[in-house]
């Protein structure tokens, strides 16, 4: 509530009127506090224009003045006038105690839109009742106790503008101790939100020493209150009362300190905030395959103003890393391994005092952000200021798998934060369109583990943009190698002994696009021949009977678990019986298939049907309406295939992956084919050879890993291929 005019007046008169050398300091700022409320800020401002008192006390105010409405002005002089060493150690004291963690800001601006219409309805009301009010009520109207307590990013955002001004005031031996310790309390309570993100780039551009003119205004439903303190040259600046002479070394560790400051902010706001650049690079790539109707990611950026809101504030972060002179694809590809960002929120890193310019890392994955943000900028935006080295497949984008993907352990590929992926996944688009391979010479062993990890990430990643974007580079690279031997071992490995279902089903998909590649090129390699179907053959349709399962329950999930890659081979199935392929397909073939795949699956799916119309344990397990819906006969018994990421709601309810049944139709009408009724002699024995003792080496039992040669315990090819005495 506001204070009467008496009161006011008096807290006015006691604040002019103790000041020293009525009162010492230590009562003079225990008067000011007792009489501080934001009407009193105006006055106490006026005597904060003193610099000799305001250099003894106002390092005091900070905290005093900083839970205030109204109180930027008086920090903007204290920040001018005060003692510059004493107010910055006030200033990050205050940065390190804001809880910026709860989500308030949201909830703050609803809640004063809410008190903003309750307001504006109470107004309506007394223009109704009340006559007008005069001009001199209006004028006595106690208006700065309507504003509202500044939230914990309002704070953020003045004492980062206070430090914007403090910085370049002090004048001392060792001033990167300073401009440290302020960068890590900065670093320490930055929580990526807009308001924050445009203080921190204001105050970086004071650093920078580099002045921009603004960014041209655009329309934005962001309410971003400016509480930063203007910069304005004209106001006085007090000289630091402590000057020293400034060593040599410090201007360069200062330039460091920044650019490192710089390439952490990145880091953090980009992971918070996602700017899709592999989906909007596959669209730019690949306009074709744009489900029509749907809104692109490309629309998405230029419609919706909070994204264009993100943009705009990583376009002034990259600005300011070329202001600093900072090259993130450098740093990125020749880094030494030990050299590694210090985390920001470190206890121990608050006392970081470097000595050298090379005591001070860069953040590795900021410069990651800033490598991609300039490979996106030069296709989409025509940028011709980047500046990149020259990069290739191999070795950068395996460079920059290795050091980001897979680090804590190759199972955990995928798992990474998503704008790390989807910086590397991006850099890896535009490599391959640009059919920029590969420069000196490449180790297969190096091809096969880019390839490993980066279908791991396709199969293991949460993001469904991102694990296309995974699918469709590792498709690509895997297509491009020229030796034929190497891709049918990668496409052989993965069939084998790859654990993920899906990632199953992609390797059957390769095998199919590299088949229609041999046959349109009108190519003499193993896949022109029936050599590339016959090696896979075990692995494409495996003696895994889900006849072995026990209880119906694990029949049901076991028939689930599998769905994707078995959809797959059906579907091969169908492609391998065109005119087309038949010159591929191993004499005899379709005949092994029927007895040894697809006999047990029609079997498991009769038992399936007759379980769920009789109701009972399976059923009391699955949900009857799911029982019922996985048996549903289809209307499409042959649905096309559709894009992996481009699916409308109608595809996705006809998906094969989305129903059992469809499944069950398929091995059906395989069964009808006249193909499977033809038997030879030798596919008997070769199936002798292949079942053995009716128990192979469970799937997965050496891991998920790449060999250039067979294993000894894997099961032998069968007698119609092999791949030594067909191709060299």
């Amino acid at each position: 509530m506001a204070s009467s005019p008496s009161t006011l007046e008096h807290a006015q008169t006691a604040i002019r009127e103790s000041r020293p050398p009525v009162t010492d300091d230590l009562t003079y700022l225990t008067i000011v506090q007792s009489h501080l409320s934001p009407e009193i800020l105006p006055a106490l401002n006026d005597v904060l224009q003193d610099v000799e008192l305001t250099q003894r006390i106002g390092w005091d105010l900070v905290h005093m003045l900083l839970p205030l409405p109204g109180s930027a002005p008086c920090l903007k002089t204290v920040a001018r006038l005060g003692n510059p060493r004493e107010v910055i150690l006030q200033v990050t004291e205050a940065l390190r105690l804001l809880d910026l963690d709860q989500p308030v800001e949201e909830e703050d601006t609803d809640a004063a839109g809410e008190k903003t219409a309750e307001t504006g309805d109470a107004k309506e009301t007394e223009k109704t009742e009340q006559a007008e009010p005069t001009r001199d009520a209006l004028v006595a109207s106690p208006t700065p106790a309507e504003t509202p307590e500044p939230t914990e990013v309002d704070k953020f955002c003045l004492l980062v503008s206070m430090l914007a001004t403090l910085h370049p005031r002090i004048k001392t031996k060792y001033p990167s101790r300073f401009l440290s310790a302020s960068l890590m309390a900065i670093l320490s309570s930055y929580r990526p939100s807009s308001q924050a993100t445009h203080a921190i780039t204001a105050f970086a551009q004071t650093l920078s020493g580099n002045k921009r003119p603004p960014l041209p205004t655009r329309k934005s439903s962001l309410s971003i209150q400016n509480l930063t303190i203007a910069s304005d040259e004209k106001d006085e600046k007090a000289p630091d009362p402590e000057a020293a002479a400034e060593d040599p070394k410090e201007e360069a560790i200062q330039k460091k300190l920044v650019q490192s400051f710089v390439t952490h902010i990145i880091e953090l706001y980009v992971k918070d905030n996602s700017l899709d650049w592999s989906a909007r690079l596959q669209e730019h790539f690949a306009p074709d395959k744009i489900v029509p109707g749907k809104k692109s990611f490309g629309e998405a950026f230029r419609e919706d103003l909070e994204l264009q809101e993100r943009e705009v504030l990583l376009g002034k972060l990259v600005a300011l890393a070329r202001d600093v002179g900072l090259n993130g694809a450098d740093y990125v590809f020749n880094a030494p391994e030990q050299d590694l960002p210090t985390p920001p929120n470190e206890s121990d890193s608050e006392d970081f005092s470097p000595t050298s310019p090379e005591d001070v890392p860069l953040s590795f994955t900021g410069c990651l952000f800033l490598t991609a943000n300039a490979v996106f900028s030069s296709v989409m935006f025509k940028n011709t200021n980047v500046n990149l080295p020259a990069l290739t497949i191999f070795p950068s984008l395996s460079i920059l798998v290795q050091k980001f993907i897979g680090t804590n352990g190759l199972e955990t590929s995928g798992t990474e934060s998503p704008p790390i992926l989807d910086a590397i996944l991006s850099v890896g688009l535009w490599l391959e369109h640009t059919d920029k391979f590969v420069s000196g010479s490449l180790d297969p062993a190096d091809y096969l583990q880019l390839l490993q990890t980066l279908s791991l990430v396709s199969a293991n990643c949460p993001e469904p943009t991102l694990r296309h974007a995974a699918h469709v580079l590792t498709s690509n690279i895997l297509h491009a190698h020229p030796t034929d031997r190497l891709r049918l071992n990668f496409i052989s490995d993965t069939l084998e002994h790859c654990p993920f279902e899906p990632l199953r089903a992609s390797a059957v998909g390769w095998l199919k696009e590299e088949l229609v590649r041999a046959h349109t090129r009108k190519s003499d390699d193993l896949f022109a021949t029936p050599a590339a179907v016959a090696a896979l053959q075990p692995y494409l349709f495996p003696y895994e009977s889900v006849l072995d399962a026990e209880t119906d329950s694990e029949l049901w999930e076991d028939f689930r678990r599998t769905f994707p890659f078995h959809m797959a081979a059906l579907n091969l199935v169908y492609f391998l019986n065109s005119e087309e392929y038949k010159s591929v397909v191993p004499e005899g073939s379709m005949s092994v298939i029927e007895e040894v795949y697809l006999q047990p699956i029609r079997t498991a799916k009769t038992r399936l049907e007759k379980v769920l119309k009789e109701g009972g344990e399976l059923e009391k397990e699955v949900g009857a309406e799911e029982a019922k819906q996985g048996l549903a006969e289809p209307r499409d018994p042959n649905p096309p295939l559709h894009k992996a990421g481009a699916r409308s709601e109608t595809a996705h309810q006809t998906d094969p992956a989305n129903n059992p049944a469809i499944l069950a139709t398929k091995v059906t009408s395989l069964a009808r084919s006249t193909r499977y009724q033809q038997y030879a002699a030798h596919q008997a024995e070769y199936r002798a050879r292949r079942l053995g003792d009716g128990s192979p080496p469970p799937r997965g039992a050496r891991g998920y890993g790449i060999s250039l040669s067979p294993s000894s315990s894997s099961p032998s090819p069968p007698p119609l291929l092999s791949i030594s005495q067909t191709h060299d």
